[in-house]
């Protein structure tokens, strides 16, 4: 891989993941590679959130963005609003000794609640896993998970009132 400076990698593994709104939010990012983690699943508040837990894997792509893609970010996570937390992993390419650091966002723990996502939402998120060739019976998965762990919590009862109930009820 050639020598990436002046900017920061970044662990997507939902929206973010399409290269095509990547690109409009973050002209310029290079998708560098498919990342999966181990001890963490894909769950949805309505939006993709990935929680840590054993004995789980979450499948997410590896950016490269400029340092000045970080605030679009941000914005396009709620960062300010509360919505998402910003957070680092660290990683290794293949055999390479050096350690990188990695920006991602996690939800606010304080937003709780399972709720599937939207079907234009899901399927910017399926564009992604076919961007990063992920393999899309996880993300299917994640989508089942939702319908049958969906805790309706007085905060998601008010947004659905609001939004209507126009959810997928599935992908097929």
């Amino acid at each position: 891989m050639k020598k990436l400076r002046g900017g920061k990698f970044y662990w997507a593994y939902g929206a973010n993941l399409c290269a095509e709104q990547m690109q409009k939010r973050c002209p310029g990012a290079i998708q560098v590679k498919p990342l999966t983690l181990p001890s963490g699943v894909l769950v949805f508040r309505g939006v993709a959130d990935v929680v840590f837990k054993e004995n789980s894997t979450v499948h997410g792509g590896l950016w490269y963005i400029k340092n000045e893609h970080e605030w679009r970010l941000d914005a396009y996570e709620g960062v300010s609003m509360g919505l998402y937390e910003k957070c680092y992993l660290k990683f290794k390419f293949n055999n390479s000794k050096k350690v990188h650091r990695c920006l991602y966002y996690q939800m606010n723990p304080d937003i709780d609640g399972i709720m599937p996502p939207g079907d234009r939402y899901l399927e910017t998120i399926a564009k992604g896993y076919a961007d990063f060739g992920l393999p899309m019976a996880a993300l299917d998965a994640a989508l089942q998970a939702s319908w049958n762990d969906k805790e309706v919590t007085e905060h998601l009862r008010l947004r659905r009132d609001r939004r209507g109930d126009n959810l997928a009820r599935n992908r097929q």
